[in-house]
């Protein structure tokens, strides 16, 4: 057990029923721990949206976030007898127990408002779910509940400078009509968890894969295995056939429980390939397909990879919320007659200042002209320098010379044109660069992209010792480069097959 059992129902539980009812009760009995909701860095922000989305408001209470819990439902309740709204409201009715971002009181209405404060740019179902589940528990306590409002993020704002401006930053919506043409679905769905509360009650839940929700689509990404599939846990490698979705759990349910398993009668052409290069160890390639997708390579090739944050609070002129803004890059150019292979980076060091200008400029001098330029879903490279462009005009012909230059170093493994047994139905640069060669991002202390987003906003944030981000900005660098030098491997195994097959 890895908890104590807990008696409480929390919002997030009830989000998490209705994602799967396995991982529902398997937490809420402590048999597993809570799976991570944390973002890597979302949190870094929260704080500065929450208090532009609170400064929307006067004359409020807020239940301070240090306070006990039972202290905080105590008070609560005497400022909802007092008819005040409050921030942070703590509601509690029976086991369920709540956590409104604000309740509003409506003099003229008698009744009260729900509200949610969150940093997105489209309202999400969980939303809906949310402010459903907080008004079952605020009817419980005989509160009316008049309607429902969302703050979020107007994701199309431009960012000018200077402090930034709440009524062209936030969109404040009555979402009241949405909820109301939605309470059937909502009814059933809370329906459903009082049911499955009351049939659990006091009993050993039967953990089922194949009667979980139907969100849970792949063993893969089952909380535990062992339960839901006991017996059944190697059955996992099935959910690695590309394409399969929904197919994957029917054949789960047929009892096939391996690659050999799975007739190919079964499989698309696909599929097919991965079955047999996981029978018999050897790696797929498709050399027609590579002597077309590499017939207008030029003879040097650059290999580039950037690294960006994108803040849901912009924080340079000229960026929108969400916008990817880079800070960092490695290219690795190889002269392929030469056999040279030369490496350059960038990293934007001066953290009050917007690195976009610094890093296209070190860029279009380092990169020559004319050259072809892979990268790993070439499409993010290719947005950076666009929007780069867009807001500093002196780059738009660095924007058209390079733009034709790119070809996608993912495309081949999506396609799979190459497959290697080792990638266990991945196409991730991740995966893929241990089967073709002796790199691996394992011993790196960054190793992957949001992990490095959230460091470099670390450091912008202030949120490091000294030591520490000389540390940061080291492993930015190593783990950029090793990006960018895993695509010059990939390429030059390519290069090699091609000679030899």
């Amino acid at each position: 057990m890895f908890d104590q059992k807990s008696n409480s129902i929390t919002k997030s539980q009830y989000l998490q029923y209705l994602r799967c009812n396995n991982a529902f009760h398997l937490v809420k009995d402590g048999i597993v721990p809570k799976p991570s909701s944390a973002s890597y860095g979302g949190y870094l922000e929260w704080n500065d949206f929450l208090k532009l989305c609170r400064d929307q408001f006067s004359n409020v209470t807020s239940i301070d976030k240090t306070l006990e819990k039972e202290e905080s439902f105590q008070k609560t309740e005497k400022l909802i007898l007092e008819k005040k709204s409050i921030f942070h409201a703590h509601l509690r009715f029976k086991e369920f127990v709540s956590t409104v971002e604000y309740l509003e009181y409506d003099n003229e209405r008698e009744g009260w408002i729900l509200w949610d404060f969150r940093p997105i740019g489209s309202i999400k179902q969980d939303v809906m779910r949310s402010l459903y589940f907080h008004r079952q528990v605020a009817e419980g306590m005989s509160l009316n509940i008049l309607g429902y409002k969302l703050i979020r993020i107007q994701t199309k704002y431009m960012y000018p400078g200077g402090p930034i401006q709440p009524e062209d930053y936030l969109l404040i919506e009555d979402i009241t009509p949405r909820m109301e043409s939605e309470l059937g679905t909502r009814a059933d769905e809370w329906n459903q968890f009082q049911e499955e509360l009351e049939r659990t009650k006091g009993q050993t839940v039967p953990y089922s894969f194949l009667d979980s929700k139907p969100s849970c689509r792949s063993l893969k990404t089952c909380l535990s295995p062992a339960h839901c599939a006991k017996g059944k846990e190697n059955a996992k490698e099935i959910f690695d056939f590309r394409d399969s979705s929904e197919l994957a759990k029917q054949w789960f349910a047929l009892g096939y429980e391996s690659y050999e398993s799975v007739p190919d009668s079964e499989l698309t052409h696909i599929q097919k390939i991965q079955k047999q290069a996981h029978i018999t160890g050897n790696t797929y390639f498709d050399r027609k397909s590579f002597e077309t997708y590499l017939s207008n390579v030029t003879e040097s090739v650059a290999f580039l990879d950037f690294e960006s944050i994108n803040p849901y609070l912009p924080l340079y002129p000229q960026t929108r919320p969400f916008q990817h803004v880079p800070y960092l890059y490695s290219l690795h150019i190889w002269d392929r007659e030469n056999d040279t292979l030369i490496h350059k980076t960038y990293l934007h060091e001066d953290l009050e200042t917007d690195p976009r200008v610094p890093v296209m400029a070190q860029l279009q001098k380092d990169l020559p002209p004319g050259i072809t330029v892979f990268s790993f879903n070439d499409f993010f490279e290719k947005l950076i320098i666009q929007e780069a462009a867009e807001a500093y005009p002196e780059f738009l012909e660095f924007w058209d010379r390079v733009k034709s230059m790119f070809i996608d170093l993912a495309m081949p493994f999506k396609k799979l044109w190459i497959y290697h047994p080792g990638q266990n139905g991945k196409a991730s640069l991740k995966e893929i660069l241990p089967c073709f060669s002796s790199e691996s991002h394992g011993g790196l202390s960054i190793r992957e992209g949001q992990d490095a987003n959230y460091q470099y906003l670390r450091l912008i944030k202030k949120q490091v010792t000294a030591e520490e981000k000389k540390r940061v900005l080291e492993d930015l660098i190593a783990y950029c480069k090793l990006d960018s030098y895993g695509l010059f491997l990939i390429y030059r195994m390519l290069q090699e097959r091609l000679s030899v097959i």
